[in-house]
């Protein structure tokens, strides 16, 4: 089969003759019909290879829709032939067929595409962020990339009373507007603006992962209000924050990552049914944006990587914002 590995620092390399994984005990393997390009662990991965430990433990390549082709001992979730969505598999999806644990499937409706199939793999994860959103509360959304915008569908469905989206592009909050937003507030990325969003959110989500952005979050909520940290800081690894101010107002944080398998498989259960019973409202059209082939997979790198958010925070960039009308791109075997 085809697959493309990340071999080194900026560096890809695509085979045509790699053998088909065999899914162990509780695995699956799937044909992958489609992989979208992770804006944030992909690019970091691919950029950061070598100076940062951990962009070569991840999975490059996480977010897949295909067709189950086999199961290992014990699954019994899915079967052969059913259409799943993937996420964290164990192997690229930039490949003909991956392998993942069960827990990490989902069932995928016919009625999607697997080309807007694979962004549900954001899904679970926005499920898990937006955990400790109820009923009325006011949130801001900071960061209207891909799983910005899922986050904001995703406290809509728990029933926040106003959202409130926050980016750096026109483009982008023109999409949040479709996706439910309140209100929309362009910013240029400097503290001073975040700061002027407002205050008194019950829950501000960081859909970035910088410190700017997590430190702005701090100022939008009120006493004892909510920092959701769903952008994952890649690129600055270590964050200073003022515990004077987190203490005074006694802030309450958590993360979007799912420690347990107990909580992974939570969270995919509601994406499955959120899937399933209203998938119109997850509006995955609007997310989507481009669709190439395999052997395309640099050029799709290439286009993402035009972003102010993977050069550490603070210093000279390139790029003042996100790469211009580019969301989620979808890569096709």
């Amino acid at each position: 089969m085809r697959r493309y590995d990340l071999v080194g620092r900026r560096e890809i390399r695509l085979a045509d003759d790699v053998p088909v994984p065999v899914p162990g005990p509780l695995e699956v393997l799937v044909q992958v019909r489609a992989c979208t390009v992770c804006n944030r662990s992909d690019l970091a991965y691919f950029h950061y290879y070598g100076l940062r430990d951990h962009c070569a433990q991840g999975c490059f390549g996480h977010e897949i829709a295909g067709v189950v082709e086999r199961v290992g001992p014990g699954v019994t979730r899915v079967r052969p032939g059913q259409r799943v969505f993937v996420r964290t598999p164990l192997t690229t999806g930039y490949a003909d067929y991956a392998v993942a644990r069960e827990v990490s499937v989902g069932a995928l409706p016919d009625a999607i595409p697997f080309e807007q199939g694979a962004i549900l793999q954001l899904l679970p994860l926005a499920v898990h962020a937006t955990r400790g959103v109820t009923l009325g509360d006011r949130v801001a959304v900071v960061g209207q990339g891909p799983v910005g915008l899922m986050a904001l569908r995703m406290a809509a469905a728990r029933g926040a009373a106003a959202l409130t989206a926050v980016d750096l592009d026109d483009w982008r909050l023109e999409r949040s507007r479709l996706l439910g937003a309140d209100a929309c507030r362009r910013v240029d990325g400097g503290a001073g603006e975040l700061a002027g969003v407002g205050e008194g959110f019950d829950v501000a989500i960081d859909a970035v992962g910088t410190p700017t952005t997590l430190n702005a979050c701090v100022g939008l909520v009120r006493q004892n209000g909510l920092v959701v940290m769903l952008g994952t800081h890649h690129v600055d690894t270590k964050v200073t924050v003022d515990l004077v101010t987190w203490e005074r107002k006694g802030l309450r944080v958590h993360s979007s990552a799912e420690p347990t398998d107990t909580a992974r498989a939570g969270a995919m259960a509601v994406a499955e049914r959120l899937a399933a019973e209203r998938a119109d409202e997850l509006r995955l059209d609007k997310i989507l944006t481009h669709v190439l082939p395999l052997t395309e997979l640099p050029r799709a790198v290439e286009l993402l990587s035009a972003s102010r958010a993977l050069y550490p925070d603070g210093e000279p960039a390139p790029y003042a914002g996100p790469p211009p009308k580019v969301l989620k791109v979808a890569i096709r075997p």
